[in-house]
């Protein structure tokens, strides 16, 4: 199962590194960030190919979201 929702996952990443909310949606921080991290925890490596296209796009779209907030949301989803 672990396979399948990886491939799943990769399958729907954007061509500009990032995902959407679903899959029809452009890419969000929020999107990201959560394929982003089910991605790790499904045991991808941080330097795959898929991984570093995530990190970027994340890096890219960062400064246009406030950092209190993302360590609020952070810090709830990641406790």
């Amino acid at each position: 199962k672990a396979r399948a929702m990886m491939v799943y996952l990769r399958n729907h990443q954007q061509s500009d590194g990032g995902w959407g909310t679903h899959i029809e949606s452009p890419s969000t921080m929020f999107g990201t960030t959560l394929n982003y991290v089910a991605l790790r925890l499904l045991g991808v490596d941080r330097d795959d190919p898929a991984m570093v296209k995530g990190r970027a796009f994340i890096h890219s779209e960062s400064s246009r979201v406030d950092p209190a907030c993302l360590a609020r949301v952070g810090s709830g989803w990641l406790a």
